[in-house]
């Protein structure tokens, strides 16, 4: 699992083709997604001073970030492009999409703190294009475009809970 983690964080494309058919790797996704949002989410509750946040951010992080990622991408690929691929396939490969938001945990950093979860996020965001194209077999454009539909679906849905939760 380790080896798939750091393969996955130096953007290595094959290991997504490896998880997206390997239907045992869905517990290691789990367990990355867990591990990488709890440390992301004690970096900016660190930095907000705030133990609500840390949890909010966690739970959230969980399920809008990796599980509605997932099911939200597998719409887009499926209905625009007609990939053929399934819900759980989408949730082992964008769990693994996921590690590079470990660097949120540096978000606590004085002055450029904030930087840590940007770069995670646009290293997550390259991650998610690549295993979106390994596991839907989309050359890259329509992996792009899908991944960038789906992203901005979750961001979406990210600001309306913070909207709506305050």
């Amino acid at each position: 699992m380790i080896e798939r983690i750091v393969r996955a964080i130096r953007l290595d494309w094959t290991v997504f083709r490896e998880i997206a058919q390997d239907r045992d790797a869905m517990k290691e996704a789990a367990i990355i997604v867990v591990i990488v949002s709890f440390l992301s989410a004690v970096g900016i509750g660190l930095a907000k001073h705030s133990f609500v946040s840390f949890i909010l951010d966690w739970l959230i992080a969980i399920l809008i970030g990796w599980i509605g990622w997932a099911v939200i991408t597998y719409l887009v690929g499926t209905s625009v492009f007609k990939a053929e691929t399934d819900v759980p396939e989408m949730m082992r490969v964008l769990g693994y999409a996921n590690a590079p938001h470990l660097l949120g945990l540096f978000g606590f950093v004085p002055c450029v703190g904030w930087l840590f979860p940007i770069a995670g996020g646009i290293l997550a965001l390259v991650a998610g294009v690549l295993a979106v194209r390994e596991a839907m077999d989309l050359d890259t454009g329509n992996a792009i475009v899908t991944v960038v539909i789906s992203w901005v679906m979750v961001i979406v849905v990210r600001g309306a809970f913070w909207a709506f939760v305050g």
